[in-house]
């Protein structure tokens, strides 16, 4: 399965999906499929978290507390989902407020493999 058809089957999967994203720690996005318009920039959204990612798991290193799996943010219009999959790449799901979070934290981890090998 390609990367492409690997993304289009798990936004199909969560109501309230804007985007999901494969994106490198380099802040390019390799693939994504969008559903619907939200209300901001999703695509400019990931860039801007992928340079936090980036100081977070630098941070979580120092203090010796493991390797970041994944992480939620959520503001007043909007949430995103990210799943770390390795040095190289980080999964996302840009989210409406009332999206199903849990079906896309589940998506991210299961997929996971899948959306690594589509790109090795």
């Amino acid at each position: 399965m390609s990367l492409r058809e690997i993304l289009t089957s798990m936004i199909e999967q969560v109501d309230g999906a804007h985007a999901v994203m494969l994106m490198g720690y380099d802040c390019m996005a390799v693939d994504e499929v969008r559903r619907g318009e939200p209300d901001f920039d999703a695509q400019a959204m990931a860039v801007e978290y992928a340079t936090v990612i980036r100081d977070i798991r630098r941070t979580i290193e120092v203090v010796g507390a493991g390797d970041m799996e994944e992480m939620t943010i959520t503001t007043t219009n909007a949430g995103m989902v990210l799943r770390i999959l390795n040095d190289d790449f980080f999964a996302l799901f840009v989210l409406s407020r009332t999206a199903n979070q849990g079906k896309a934290r589940f998506l991210l981890s299961a997929r996971a493999l899948d959306l690594i090998q589509s790109v090795e």
